[in-house]
């Protein structure tokens, strides 16, 4: 690896890094300021429900656009314009009186954040090999997961100041959104697409890259992927959990283990800390699985981090009452919570795909699997309003948990095939460049 290359990952980690630190402070901030928002103005669990829940389908919704606009254009850019730019929606809600007004701040807000992943995702893949995409991953994760771990922190500090705490919350993000396109614009220069694969990375160029250039037509190719749409269906019990305990985990600290507004993001903050951890680990271990079997290894790695986080979650809705066991549990659960997005499901698509369609594919993932997830909340925050919120994070976190690790056997049918495609693809691709 060259010198330059190496200086260009640092830039690119170090500026996405930042985007997804403030990105994911952003995501959970709804949900953990939720207990004061609710005595601010009068909310109750559906109300969370549908503005988190709407939240993430307006943000999903408005990726395919982003993920199309970043495999044609400059994904500087893009970048710059959906994270910094975009992010004076959030200081707005800081100033909000209204269910309403927040809702509708909170979409406007959410159309510009879509951008993030595919582009990202896209990036990444450009810059880093096909062996080394899980790591990759797993750090811009682990760096956004001590944005949630700096956010609970700062939100539970500010949180002490009445009536008006909250407010300073989403102020301060939105100026800090409104930095990371900033640091985005000085740092980042846009990858040549398809720079990082084995069979390209010595002869391709920005001119021979552009006679590869995105399409609209070209969509039906990702649709075509049998792996992309495992990853739809293995998304969509995944990610629900996921975005079931970031809406409803801190509510579920004071309201159903009687911990103060105050204290219980700091306990979510800390426990953010071990799923910041293992989604670093858990890129790495699937980069070795992958190496040691490039055929099943990473598959593998997902079926062992579900099997061991669900009984631990199961444990901790139905047997932690107290702060030791609650930490212990949800440490272990956290630990492995983000193995299969991370150092999986994300660099198997990156395996199948062309550069080209890179961020499309992404963001069609994103859209699928979010948007079912979100109205399976909407509708289960009405469940917790009626039947509790316990019962409600038992049934849409270990249950799903339990479909998930049965959906992830379709990967060993469907991506060996798709991967060895795609290497076949990258050659014929050199010996065009080459031959010009």
């Amino acid at each position: 690896m060259t010198t330059r290359t190496k200086g260009a990952r640092a830039r690119i980690l170090t500026a996405l890094g930042f985007g997804f630190f403030i990105d994911s402070a952003e995501d959970v901030a709804l949900p953990m300021l939720f207990p004061a928002v609710r005595n601010s103005l009068g909310l109750n669990y559906a109300a969370l429900s549908v503005i988190n829940s709407i939240r993430i389908i307006f943000q999903t919704f408005s990726g395919p656009f982003w993920g199309m606009a970043a495999d044609r254009y400059n994904r500087k850019w893009i970048l710059v314009i959906g994270t910094g730019i975009w992010g004076v929606w959030t200081l707005v809600c800081g100033l909000v009186t209204s269910y309403w007004q927040l809702l509708a701040v909170r979409v406007i807000a959410c159309l510009g954040l879509g951008c993030l992943y595919p582009a990202a995702f896209s990036m990444l893949a450009d810059v880093f090999g096909p062996r080394q995409r899980g790591k990759a991953m797993g750090t811009i994760s682990a760096i956004g997961m001590f944005g949630i771990v700096a956010g609970a922190f700062a939100f539970g500090e500010l949180l002490s100041i009445p009536d008006v705490g909250w407010r300073w919350a989403f102020i301060l993000l939105g100026l800090a959104s409104i930095l990371s396109g900033l640091v985005i614009a000085v740092l980042v220069r846009d990858p040549v697409r398809g720079g990082a694969e084995p069979e390209l990375e010595a002869v391709i160029t920005e001119e021979a890259a552009a006679q590869f250039r995105f399409q609209i037509a070209d969509v039906r190719q990702v649709l075509r992927c049998k792996t992309v749409w495992v990853n739809f269906i293995q998304g969509i019990f995944v990610m629900t959990p996921i975005n079931a305990l970031s809406a409803f985990f801190v509510t579920w600290l004071v309201d159903d283990r009687g911990f103060s507004e105050a204290d219980a993001p700091m306990i979510f903050g800390g426990i953010v800390i071990a799923l910041a951890v293992g989604s670093l680990v858990g890129g790495l271990v699937a980069d070795w699985a992958d190496e040691r079997w490039a055929r099943y290894g990473r598959i593998a790695v997902s079926q062992v981090s579900i099997a061991v986080a669900l009984p631990a979650m199961w444990y901790l809705l139905t047997r932690a009452f107290t702060l030791g066991p609650i930490l212990a549990f949800a440490l272990i659960a956290g630990f492995f919570l983000d193995w299969t997005r991370r150092g999986v499901k994300q660099p198997l698509v990156q395996n199948v795909v062309r550069p080209e369609l890179r961020s499309t594919a992404m963001a069609l993932t994103e859209f699928f699997q979010g948007a079912v997830a979100s109205v399976i909340i909407i509708l289960f925050g009405n469940f917790a309003d009626r039947f509790g919120l316990n019962r409600t994070l038992l049934i849409l976190v270990c249950g799903f948990w339990a479909v998930a690790l049965v959906v992830t056997v379709a990967y060993y049918f469907v991506y060996p095939p798709e991967a060895r495609r795609l290497r076949a693809a990258m050659e014929e691709r050199r010996e065009i460049i080459v031959g010009r």
